[in-house]
């Protein structure tokens, strides 16, 4: 083995075998029918997995002289190209627009090219339809429901190393309330503001954090079970309120479950819903504190098919 191990960082690893990645891609490219793609695979060790279908070992012979870091080369033989897939990923798509247009419902959260299968996600209440696609498409397809993998529902991504509990923290003077609607049907998401009042005599902030907030499900014992399971593009947010202003953060909130022993969604019931502002006072670092706003309570229904073409 070569000593790029000495680098430690993984990234700066990969760094450095941009060039053999690059090369291995150009390679896959000429050989459009039995290419299926290229990726990083960090455990134990960070190697090329180069896949294609058909005979791994006339690629890898024909690869491996080549690169500068050959033993940094692994090659599978795997079912589905590349156009196989693509294929599939169109025909998800043009499935699933199809169902939510009948439903008037969303459905799909995300689709996208894995590591030589389509990663699809649904929301959370779509564990019929996951195994659908199951067995439609089988091993080109790699599944999430809500926030689990399916169909053996682990987590779908490592939980993040646990940072230190933000600080809760209090302003004189700040008056926090919470704007959501308090009925959700399964499967929803929901839609609110953090709402923040400076009716005190001193400024508050500047008080860096980001938006929109993600809201969490409390059972009656004040345990998390649920939450927002899809993706979300946040922004950076800087709260500075003279005194007698105010300031709306954007909220959303979801049904998918927290809990393997749950399933992927919720189920109806009565809940609380908690949202937290993390924040830090001034720029650069991690958030450090946290506002709280008031629990509220959300009622969580079973979801109701509309009525379509019915006369009015």
């Amino acid at each position: 083995m070569d000593d790029l191990d000495g680098l430690g960082d993984k990234e700066l690893i990969q760094s450095a075998l941009r060039g053999d990645f690059e090369l291995i891609v150009g390679y896959g490219e000429e050989h459009p029918g039995t290419w299926i793609g290229a990726w990083f695979d960090n455990e134990p060790t960070v190697r090329i997995v180069a896949a294609f279908t058909g005979d791994a070992a006339q690629h890898d012979a024909a690869l491996r002289p080549r690169l500068r870091h050959p033993d940094r080369l692994v090659v599978e033989s795997r079912q589905h190209s590349l156009s196989d897939l693509r294929r599939v990923r169109e025909e998800i798509e043009r499935t699933l627009e199809q169902r939510a247009t009948q439903t008037g419902r969303w459905i799909l959260t995300s689709i996208g090219e894995g590591a030589g299968v389509i990663s699809v996600s649904l929301r959370a209440d779509q564990e019929n339809l996951a195994g659908e696609l199951a067995a439609r498409y089988g091993s080109a397809v790699e599944l999430r429901v809500g926030g689990f993998s399916f169909p053996h529902r682990r987590r779908s991504h490592p939980r993040p190393p646990a940072r230190p509990a933000l600080t809760e923290q209090t302003f004189e003077g700040l008056e926090i309330s919470l704007e959501a609607g308090q009925v959700l049907q399964v499967g929803d998401d929901g839609h609110g503001r953090l709402v923040l009042h400076n009716s005190g005599s001193e400024r508050i902030g500047p008080l860096c954090s980001g938006q929109p907030l993600t809201g969490s499900l409390l059972n009656a014992s004040l345990e998390t079970v649920g939450g927002y399971g899809g993706m979300i593009a946040g922004t950076g947010l800087i709260i500075d309120l003279a005194p007698g202003r105010s300031a709306s953060i954007p909220v959303i909130y979801g049904t998918a479950s927290t809990h393997e022993d749950l399933g992927y969604v919720v189920p109806p019931g009565r809940y609380w819903l908690k949202v937290q502002m993390p924040f830090r006072h001034g720029l650069g670092g991690p958030p450090t504190n946290a506002l709280t706003a008031p629990l509220t309570p959300i009622t969580i229904i079973p979801w109701v098919r509309p009525h379509r073409g019915a006369s009015p």
